[in-house]
């Protein structure tokens, strides 16, 4: 993981880096007004430009354009906009890792909303992730461990965990998990991430997402173009989620008012 922060550097065992002028050294474009299409043709810009494996370029593009006060005025616009509402419902849904995942736009690239409401069930699953993604935090702050393979120099792992392969759903194929095998993991860092920082996380990593509590928490993430339909996975439970329901139109609605009335 790197993380990226606005006007500090931050020092510690996950290669960190300043973020005091990205904006300067990168080249990006910056949309003030945050009209969907607009949006779009900014990100779509950036991958037919930009290597898929540039994250910090990509961490920029976030920071620059999806800020909370702009992120609060995209959100307006599309509850004026009932058929991008009822499109962007049915890609939505809740996470079983305790998010509402609002998928805002789906080009290859993934452009989504993550809100941790209060009282949300959270499955805290140990995973890594079948792209690379830079994610920009909007609200509260977005607790999570790093995690990774325990070696045989190690006198002890923090965990044996039962390691599955999880497969995303592939048309109608639901998603699921197989069992490989038992897996020694250690718990290499506590990550705290607040509201305006922005980090990315590369595929062969792995976390765990920490329950806010009673904290809202939001973040904005862009998940890179991937080839991928598998990703390792260590679940906290014997039936995790796999194949969570869609939102409609008026539970998406109901969600997002929420939100903008609590941020």
């Amino acid at each position: 993981m790197k993380m990226i922060f606005a006007n500090n550097v931050v020092s510690n065992t996950l290669s960190s880096l300043a973020y005091s002028n990205l904006a300067s050294s990168t080249t990006h474009n910056h949309v003030d007004g945050l009209a969907l299409p607009v949006l779009q043709q900014v990100f779509d810009s950036h991958f037919a430009h930009t290597s898929a494996h540039d994250l910090t370029s990509l961490a920029g593009l976030l920071e620059q354009n999806c800020r909370l006060s702009q992120v609060k005025a995209l959100l307006q616009s599309i509850l004026n906009t009932p058929a991008q509402l009822a499109t962007i419902a049915k890609r939505s849904y809740w996470h079983g890792n305790g998010f509402l995942k609002i998928v805002l736009l789906d080009q290859g690239y993934k452009l989504r909303l993550h809100i941790w409401f209060n009282g949300v069930a959270c499955e805290e699953n140990i995973h890594s992730h079948r792209w690379g993604f830079a994610s920009h935090v909007l609200q509260g702050a977005l607790r999570s461990e790093i995690w990774q393979d325990g070696t045989d120099n190690q006198e002890q792992p923090t965990i044996m965990a039962d390691e599955y392969r999880y497969t995303a759903k592939q048309g109608d194929t639901p998603a699921q998990k197989a069992f490989l095998h038992r897996t020694p993991l250690v718990k290499s860092q506590d990550v705290v991430q607040h509201a305006g920082n922005t980090y990315v996380m590369y595929p062969h990593e792995l976390h765990k997402i920490n329950h806010p509590g009673d904290n809202l928490v939001a973040t904005m993430i862009c998940t890179a173009p991937t080839d991928s339909m598998t990703n390792r996975l260590f679940p906290s439970s014997d039936n995790p989620t796999l194949s969570p329901a869609q939102l409609t139109p008026d539970e998406l609605r109901e969600a997002i008012e929420r939100f903008l009335a609590q941020c």
